[in-house]
């Protein structure tokens, strides 16, 4: 039903009609122009009190309880002690609480004869006539539009016919003003947090236009308050980080390590948002990298330094176990030997973090991740049979082409490999699946081994870790294995991960971005 039929058809009176007409013009134009909702709500107000010819008229907002929230009231010549009314006492004694409690409009032809008009003591206004409408929203009443006269008889159902479209809209008005301010706080809420991280944030839209940023991104990125609104490509000046926002998808790649141009080394993870964009967020890693590297630097230099004692004691150790044969000093020399041995390994597998940690780009080339893989089955084959555990590659693509070290890539399949067979016990098995993925190369060990609980399982792949379980401490090692498989897979920008429970086996991932087609 259009505004236009609440009109009364009395011709007779065509420029009150053209009158009411124009006010309900006035009142849309008005709700149409702001979301300042007090303002355009005493506009409104005070322009129907004069256009209907009321005396006073007021506009309460209320909460979904009942209570009054705000109130908006047009009064002419109000003395001052009465300019606040009892709000109060109106809602649960009054003509406002009636239409609140009724959800119905009221006209009070003459409020001496009224139970439901309450009068206040020294109101020298001698209210005589009232109207009164629910305003409506999704059938909760949000609002009271009230209307008075110091003459009995001065409201009709014409007047409400009028009234009626102007409590619809304001109650389109209300509901519109409320969901902008919730936005406009929430908005704050968000900024005043972002303001407040000391990483670098930054918010982009869909359409990869920026949103917001706090001090700590303005500084890290050289960007300004003026930069809201711009596109992403504007304002990533590091090309590699633009190139991560651009391209990743959070789900394959959620964090990477980027290094800047003049040398800075920052974390760079992607966060979607659904129905917003993206949160860019930077950790600045800069001197833990260069602290890491000091300390692969420094455990090469001392590794390398004890390889040749080491080589020293295992030769003389050697002809002591030689010479001595069965007898204790023969023994001596063996469980020497032994220790030398697991000594030289520590040593490799130190060197060997070392150097993969300060880079192995180097190394890269093109290579089949899938035939690579199946050679390594292929040499462990042996220590499973001996081990009495069931090695096999499950069916696999052709070739799986990726870009790498092949060394490395050997590696830490084979320490995957090594360790599910270590684990695992005799009547096992060990199965060694891959698949491509997208724009991944995915890898997977999986082992029917005693499994390990969730809360151990963050610790598998930090240096050194052993975990506090039997079967564990029983295997050898120092617990370097999976650490070197990390160090790899991140020098790939892989992922690595497990899925594992107690007595249901591990299955250890990594995945690693194919090789794009030149």
């Amino acid at each position: 039903m259009s505004d236009s039929d609440y009109i009364p058809m009395d011709r007779r009176d065509e420029a009150q009609a053209k009158a009411w007409v124009e006010l309900l013009f006035n009142v849309s134009r008005e709700f149409s122009a702001s979301l300042e909702l007090d303002d355009t709500l005493g506009r409104v107000l005070s322009m129907t009190v004069q256009m209907v010819g009321a005396s006073e008229g007021s506009i309460f907002l209320l909460e979904p309880n009942g209570a009054v929230s705000r109130s908006i009231i047009a009064r002419s010549e109000l003395p001052p002690e009465i300019k606040t009314p009892t709000i109060e006492t109106v809602m649960r004694e009054g003509f406002a609480g009636w239409v609140y409690a009724t959800r119905e409009a009221m006209i009070l032809p003459d409020t001496r004869a009224e139970p439901r008009w309450h009068e206040f003591e020294g109101d020298r206004l001698n209210t005589r006539s009232a109207i009164g409408l629910p305003i409506t929203r999704r059938e909760q009443v949000i609002g009271l539009l009230t209307l008075t006269h110091p003459e009995p008889e001065r409201f009709s159902a014409r007047h409400l016919n009028v009234l009626r479209p102007i409590a619809e809209q304001a109650a389109r008005a209300i509901e519109n003003a409320s969901l902008f301010t919730r936005t406009r706080n929430e908005r704050a809420t968000l900024n005043a947090v972002i303001q407040a991280v000391l990483q670098p944030i930054l918010v982009f839209d869909e359409a990869r236009t920026l949103l917001l940023h706090n001090q700590s991104a303005r500084q890290a990125l050289s960007l300004s308050h003026t930069d809201i609104g711009k596109p992403m490509s504007e304002l990533l000046a590091e090309p590699a980080l633009l190139a991560y926002c651009q391209s990743a998808r959070p789900q394959d790649e959620p964090v990477r390590e980027i290094e800047f141009r003049d040398g800075r080394i920052f974390d760079c993870s992607l966060d979607p948002v659904p129905g917003l964009g993206v949160v860019v967020s930077l950790h600045d890693i800069t001197a833990l990298k260069r602290l890491d590297t000091l300390k692969s630097e420094f455990v090469a230099h001392v590794s390398h330094d004890l390889k040749n004692p080491l080589a020293i004691i295992r030769g003389y150790a050697g002809m002591v176990a030689q010479d001595g044969g069965d007898t204790p000093i023969g023994q001596f020399g063996t469980k020497i030997l032994g220790g030398v041995d697991r000594m030289q390994e520590l040593i490799e597998n130190l060197l060997d973090i070392g150097k993969i940690e300060l880079g192995i780009e180097s190394e890269f080339a093109a290579l089949d991740l899938a035939a690579l893989a199946r050679d390594v089955v292929d040499s462990q084959q042996a220590l499973a049979d001996e081990r009495g555990i069931t090695l096999t590659a499950a069916e696999s693509p052709a070739s799986l082409p990726v870009s790498g070290s092949r060394i490395r890539l050997s590696q830490a399949v084979t320490n995957l490999v090594g360790n599910a067979i270590k684990f695992t016990p005799a009547g096992g098995t060990v199965t060694v699946g891959m698949a491509l993925e997208g724009a991944q190369a995915h890898l997977w060990v999986k082992d029917t081994g005693p499994g390990i609980p969730p809360g151990l399982q963050s610790k598998l792949f930090q240096k050194f870790s052993k975990l506090g379980q039997e079967e564990t401490q029983r295997a050898e090692g120092h617990g370097l294995g999976l650490a070197i498989v990390r160090a790899v897979v991140e020098a790939h920008r892989g992922r690595l991960w497990v899925e594992s429970a107690p007595g249901e086996g591990s299955a250890f991932h990594f995945s690693v971005p194919v090789e794009s087609a030149a």
